[in-house]
């Protein structure tokens, strides 16, 4: 990345807190190239130091390398399980006649309208008792949401009945939003590194959805907005993350923020709950699941004596490997970290997920070209009905890791 080009990834970085590895530099070079056109990356880099126009060349770029593309009731299987009756007996309960949701990250509006859309459908036939803010850093997307205008790519996944009820069908071909989900949904401007959360003068939420949102940002900003969106819950309030989001954690934390679970709720799925400690007598499923529980606690130590007790049994365990990588690459430590994954992926060539880490040692360690490839394999791979690495994926669905690895190639998740 050339000294202007990483400048301007590092202006971006601090009014967004959206990390642009080496990976990413051509489709940052194009949204600059469409924020302005002419303009060469020094010239685009003193511009932006204007008093008078530079804050506005900005916001271009942020409209540019923000806005996504995303559609309505995207992943249904999480917003399935948003009990609406629940959570209207909480919010009653808190004093408030209302059902206060946050979509944050809500880019032109698609995942604001469809929580308006399902509280509707859970209420019927009365008025839906939710109040639905939408925010986004990006003015251009916020200006589409509000518009509410929509193309067939969107509501595709809406049947006939949905789509006669929510939308008005225009001479375009396009689908206007109707006055029934309008009503339901406000939209502001809200900068998830920068600004308070919740949002100043917004008191706090019953439920809160951030999904495909982190998978752009790095940690430890990852983690303060984790912190600072379950704060901005009331006491039982839900907070749905997407798996996407979190695999820029790791590989075992995302199970604890399950599809669909509120967080703060371990996933029933994860089988084994025992000390930790060195027992020769486990079985090999139970020394890999001590060794992710350590990992997942932050408990170095422990997590390389399980991998250490695998690869005594196994030195080919791909498993053991990936989690070796993944702790040294949570140290801080990606030389150690490529290294340990190489050696998972020499053992399982399909194994996606060690893929994706591999690629994110590189990010760590500068080599672009790495790490493209790295990404550019796992998109090859992934195989949906592999579940050799059952024990490692948990509740991951293949879709997450794909749209993690084309947000670091820099394409639309």
């Amino acid at each position: 990345m050339t000294n202007s080009l990483a400048k301007i990834a590092e202006l971006v970085r601090r009014e967004t807190g959206l990390a642009l590895p080496p990976a990413r530099q051509t489709a940052l070079r194009s949204a600059i190239g469409r924020a302005a056109p002419g303009l060469d990356l020094g010239a685009f880099l003193r511009a932006t130091s204007d008093p008078v126009s530079g804050r506005d060349l900005i916001d271009r770029l942020i409209d540019e390398v923000t806005v996504r593309e995303t559609t309505f009731v995207r992943d249904r299987g999480q917003l399935d399980v948003i009990g609406w009756h629940s959570l209207l007996q909480g919010a009653r309960a808190a004093g408030s006649p209302t059902i206060r949701v946050w979509s944050a990250g809500c880019a032109s509006g698609e995942e604001a309208y469809t929580l308006a859309l399902l509280a509707d459908q859970a209420f019927a036939p009365g008025v839906a008792p939710v109040d639905v803010l939408g925010t986004d850093i990006s003015g251009a997307a916020l200006a589409a949401a509000a518009a509410g205008h929509y193309r067939e790519r969107a509501v595709r996944g809406l049947d006939g009945p949905q789509r006669r009820r929510y939308f008005e069908r225009q001479a375009t071909d396009t689908y206007l939003v109707s006055e029934r989900l309008r009503r339901l949904v406000r939209f502001r401007r809200h900068n998830l590194a920068g600004d308070p959360i919740p949002p100043s003068g917004e008191a706090r939420f019953d439920l809160v959805t951030c999904r495909n949102v982190l998978i752009y940002f790095e940690e430890p900003l990852v983690g303060h907005v984790i912190g600072s969106l379950e704060r901005a819950m009331r006491p039982g309030g839900m907070l749905i993350l997407g798996a996407a989001d979190v695999l820029q954690r790791g590989a075992a934390r995302p199970a604890a923020l399950a599809r669909g679970q509120a967080t703060g709720e371990r996933s029933s799925q994860r089988p084994f709950r025992r000390p930790l400690g060195h027992h020769p007598a486990w079985s090999r499923e139970e020394r890999l699941a001590a060794a992710l529980d350590a990992a997942d606690k932050g408990d170095r130590d422990t997590a390389l004596a399980q991998v250490a007790s695998l690869l005594a049994a196994d030195p080919l365990d791909a498993d053991a490997h990936f989690i070796h990588g993944l702790v040294a690459l949570e140290a801080g430590e990606p030389t150690r970290a490529a290294a340990a994954l190489r050696r998972a992926l020499f053992t399982d060539a399909a194994f996606a997920l060690a893929a994706f880490s591999l690629g994110r040692a590189y990010d760590a360690l500068g080599d672009a070209a790495a790490a493209r490839r790295a990404y550019e394999r796992v998109l090859r791979t992934l195989d949906p009905e592999d579940h050799r690495h059952d024990l490692i994926l948990q509740q991951i669905h293949v879709g997450d890791i794909a749209a993690a690895c084309r947000a670091r190639l820099g394409e639309r998740p």
